[in-house]
């Protein structure tokens, strides 16, 4: 079944390879098997076989242009954390803005241990800057202590410094819904955690209109064609770890719907939606 399933892979949408997997208990990653075949597939043959549509086609429609993927119940009881992911270019920030602008949400920022780089102005607000470490404290003792004074609930360690997530940056008061922007990892991570914690989480992947869209959009920030493929790749990837776990699809269109409101302001309305509805 597999093998027959690998040699037809160009014959098979992207629609049905999701539809497959969502009722599958099988663990085979079937785009992974794309992958292997396309190496690095152009953003027009990913657009011609595999549309990022098909995706989202197929679900239940809420509210106009999110589609639930993984029905997520209101608890009452606990208060809610958003989980906002999305493929490159597909305008994440562009959507939380107008939220974070008017207090119905708020960007929950982490914490390090590094220095704050005031020579290239980097904001006071771009972290929670962590206190130095004591002349009495080894390494090790500096960077436990500091995961309890800051009670982070979960943390990593890159190039000497310690980053985490302080349980206090998701209980301020005042400033609407806790919303943390992470990539699809950090979704599965905190989808696992954040409950421990008292919380309950409702995670939301935004996706672009194409692959061209993705692709233009990592171009812009810098990256070469050659990396930019690689990247475009990766997001491909991705997209079954986003059809496993995230709750809702945000379709941000550029284009106009039919009464010609602006693709974005629907979907900002739709954001606004879902905070609603899990504030309450």
């Amino acid at each position: 079944m597999e093998s027959s399933i690998k040699r037809n892979y160009s014959n098979i949408s992207l629609m049905y390879l999701i539809e497959y997997l969502q009722k599958s208990k099988k663990s085979v990653s079937y785009l992974t098997f794309m992958l292997e075949q396309l190496e690095k597939p152009s953003p027009t043959q990913l657009d011609t076989q595999y549309p990022i549509e098909s995706v989202y086609q197929n679900l239940e429609l809420e509210y106009p242009n999110l589609y639930r993927n993984i029905c997520v119940e209101r608890e009452a009881s606990k208060p809610s954390v958003v989980l906002l992911t999305g493929l490159s270019g597909s305008g994440k920030d562009c959507v939380l803005q107008p939220l974070l602008d008017s207090k119905e949400a708020y960007h929950v920022v982490t914490a390090t241990s590094r220095e704050r780089r005031v020579v290239k102005n980097e904001p006071e607000t771009a972290y929670v800057w962590m206190r130095k470490r004591k002349k009495s404290e080894t390494e090790e003792q500096y960077f436990g202590n500091l995961r309890n004074e800051y009670s982070l609930i979960e943390n990593d360690y890159h190039y000497g410094n310690l980053y985490g997530l302080p349980l206090s940056a998701l209980t301020k008061s005042g400033e609407g819904i806790p919303v943390i922007r992470t990539d699809i990892k950090g979704v599965i991570t905190l989808t696992d955690l954040l409950p421990s914690y008292g919380f309950q989480t409702v995670s939301i992947g935004v996706l672009p209109d194409s692959w061209i869209q993705v692709y233009r959009a990592i171009l812009e920030r810098g990256d070469d064609v050659d990396d930019a493929r690689q990247r475009l790749c990766e997001d491909f990837n991705n997209m079954e770890l986003y059809v496993r776990n995230v709750n809702y699809f945000l379709h941000n269109s550029r284009e106009a719907d039919i009464d010609g409101c602006c693709g974005l302001d629907i979907s900002i309305d739709a954001l606004r939606y879902l905070i609603k509805r899990y504030s309450s």
